[in-house]
């Protein structure tokens, strides 16, 4: 297979999925692949996808959901053009459960973590293709440019943060039982480790003898909040053990801690492009894990790839995939000894140029980028051919 590759991409935190979408398109071209970015802040972008249509279009792909649902005259665009679209889904369904159910059978699911193709399983039970692919990042082109221990940046968070209490005190203008649902759900969420909370809220659900299954609407809404709940508070936890440590801190919506700051530096968030650079320029990296417990986030490979050491909370799989790696150092923001642990850190004296490799070899192998991109044709090809087997639809 070859021709026009299409990446949609629209407006996103700092610009990280654009950034990401341009790299992993430039990984197709040694392979015969014509490929197109097109983001639809661009008003001239429905000129080029026109033209690229009557080109012709091997796949067409966008992260979360983006460009997915695309329609003409109310009909999806994918179906009438006839061009397999893969979206790729890494947050759950509970936050914009149309994204995982497009009326389209040209429009592929395709998952980063097998948390969210259970709970579209589940609860959404769409009628498209799903599947769950491995993800991707490009190889960072600085990595080697400045040794570990010369780098200038010595500890820095690259994160979006928002109050956990704000959002909590939020639940008191809920119906008595969906808030207790919440506040119950959020007690078992806070005692244990990082992974998916469906089932610590369906639980909760049933101690208050109610069910709203039949209303997903509002099963994902409370999802959702606890989430978005359980998140902050872990990210929050995170940056107020750092306030004493001179560290970088990049990203919008910290005016929650920021203030209480004695040495940590503030910054505002920048453009997505200079990651790779910032990284590579940078010793220890921190990370806030996002609720699931299948893999290691993007933050977390992106350190690693960068050759920098990755200080991170844990979820099941990085307790065993990452045990013997010497540049990963395992935190628990919810724990008393936070504060010192990052100190311990940040103080020690180890120099650890030399051990950076058996980290970069793992992000190398389980974010292979060509496999990823080579992984959402495999899945265009499916829908391509499964058109053959229309006979067998009713």
């Amino acid at each position: 297979m070859s021709g026009a590759v299409v990446a949609f991409v629209g407006e996103n935190e700092n610009g990280i999925l654009r950034h990401l979408s341009h790299g992993l398109m430039g990984l197709l071209q040694p392979f015969g692949y014509d490929p197109h970015v097109i983001e639809l802040g661009d008003p001239a972008w429905p000129h080029k996808l026109d033209a690229l249509v009557e080109q012709g279009i091997a796949m067409a792909w966008g992260h979360a959901g983006v460009g997915a649902r695309l329609e003409i005259k109310g009909q999806n665009f994918w179906e009438l053009v006839k061009v397999p679209f893969v979206s790729v889904l890494a947050d759950p369904p509970c936050w914009r459960p149309c994204n995982h159910a497009v009326a389209s059978r040209y429009v592929v699911n395709a998952y980063l973590y097998p948390e969210w193709l259970r709970v579209q399983q589940r609860f959404i039970r769409s009628a498209q293709v799903s599947a769950l692919v491995q993800g991707g990042l490009v190889p960072n082109p600085f990595r080697d440019r400045i040794p570990w221990r010369s780098r200038p940046r010595r500890m820095v968070l690259v994160k979006t943060g928002d109050d956990p209490v704000a959002r909590r005190t939020a639940w008191a203008t809920l119906p008595q039982r969906m808030r207790a649902v919440l506040e119950d759900a959020a007690a078992v969420a806070a005692g244990q480790g990082t992974g998916d909370v469906t089932e610590i809220v369906l639980d909760a659900m049933a101690a208050h003898h109610v069910t709203y299954d039949g209303r997903t609407d509002i099963l994902f809404g409370l999802m959702a909040e606890l989430d978005r709940y359980v998140r902050d508070t872990r990210s929050t936890a995170l940056v107020s053990a750092l306030l004493d440590l001179p560290v970088d801190i990049y990203g919008r919506g910290w005016d929650h801690v920021s203030h209480r700051s004695t040495r940590a530096r503030f910054h505002p968030a920048f453009d997505a492009a200079g990651l790779p650079e910032a990284y590579a320029e940078t010793q220890f990296v921190l990370n806030s894990t996002p609720n699931f417990a299948s893999g290691v986030h993007e933050r977390v490979a992106y350190g690693f790839d960068a050759r920098c050491c990755v200080v991170s909370d844990q979820n099941a799989y990085m307790r065993t995939a990452l045990a013997g790696i010497p540049t990963f150092f395992a935190i628990d923001p919810g724990d008393a000894g936070v504060s010192e642990r990052l100190r311990a850190i940040y103080d020690d004296p180890a120099d650890y140029t030399d051990l950076a490799q058996p980290a970069l070899d793992l992000s190398a192998d389980a974010f292979d980028g060509v496999r990823y991109m080579h992984s959402l044709l495999e899945l265009a090809d499916e829908v391509r051919v499964g058109e053959r087997f229309a006979n067998y639809r009713h």
